[in-house]
């Protein structure tokens, strides 16, 4: 490295993963349709995948939870 340059460490930074904003575009349009949030979260994590029975999602807990699980199915941490 010559005099006045400066050197840079760079981090990698995933951009958001394709189910992560199709999962926000599911219940976006899903409210547009008239459901109410609370609807519209549960429809989008039966639509993942995710147990409905009693349980009020919210689609933070849903981005969170899908977040942890592709984590895991990538090897990045363990089960």
């Amino acid at each position: 490295m010559s005099y006045g340059e400066v050197s840079r460490a760079t981090a990698t930074i995933a951009p958001p993963t394709r189910q992560a904003s199709t999962v926000v575009g599911t219940y976006r349009r899903l409210q547009m349709a008239g459901l109410s949030p609370t609807e519209a979260a549960n429809l989008t994590a039966h639509l993942s995948g995710l147990p409905i029975e009693g349980q009020k999602w919210s689609i933070n807990e849903i981005q969170r939870l899908l977040f942890v699980r592709s984590l895991v199915e990538t090897g990045r941490l363990s089960s």
